[in-house]
């Protein structure tokens, strides 16, 4: 299979980089891409949030603040291509074509985003239609798709199947800005739905296994094309 891991950069850098986690990851990741070929879309998490956030007191427009985003999903990418060692692609990869290229020798592409106004999770999503990858495999810090935001409605209940075009109308209710944390934004949503990619949404727990996850064997949501 050719596989997309769309990794949450809160899920790395909760607070700090989680070292920990990051190793078992990429421990996964390496065993992963033994059978599969993979490439990585990196967010950009809570640092990213926190760099924009101060970037709006002094004014700067949406568009600015999502290169702020970039660059901090990049050098998020970054930590994951040092943990990945000699599988990864040495550098991060800012576009489609050179993660093609990548996979063309054996290696682990590892992008963070690439345009304003495009989440990583677009970034992923995209990625996986340009590559007609068989799977997207989404990591956050929510351990699949709610009914709501569980953090904020204790009565959210966990979706464990469903329809892209189901996934599409739950997350069609807010505005996208710089720095929007939400499981699968709308954008993404839109690609999954037209490129028919099936997807797994995933907590952190799942991802120290993701060997078995990529086999469908995790407490996540997946999403049928």
């Amino acid at each position: 299979m050719r596989i997309v891991f769309d990794i949450g950069g809160s899920v790395l850098v909760p607070e700090k980089p989680d070292v920990s986690f990051i190793k078992k990851l990429a421990y996964e990741l390496i065993k992963v891409s033994e059978d599969h070929e993979v490439a990585i879309v990196v967010g950009g998490g809570r640092v990213a949030r926190e760099y924009i956030g101060v970037a709006s007191e002094f004014g700067a427009n949406e568009t600015f603040k999502d290169y702020i985003g970039i660059q901090i999903t990049r050098a998020n990418a970054m930590l994951l291509i040092a943990a990945l060692k000699e599988r990864a692609y040495p550098q991060v990869v800012e576009d489609f074509w050179e993660a093609w290229r990548a996979i063309q020798l054996k290696k682990i592409p590892v992008m963070g985003g690439t345009h304003p106004g495009h989440t990583t999770d677009a970034v992923s999503a995209l990625l996986a239609e340009f590559l007609k990858a068989d799977l997207l495999v989404v990591v956050t810090n929510v351990d699949g798709v709610y009914t709501d935001d569980p953090k904020k409605n204790p009565n959210a209940k966990k979706i464990s199947v469903m329809k892209a075009e189901d996934l599409l109308k739950l997350v069609s209710r807010g505005v996208e800005k710089a720095g929007a944390s939400t499981v699968i934004d709308q954008l993404a949503a839109k690609v999954i739905v037209r490129g028919g990619i099936k997807t797994y949404v995933i907590g952190k727990e799942d991802a120290t296994r993701m060997f078995e996850v990529v086999k469908g064997n995790h407490n996540g949501t997946t999403i049928e094309p």
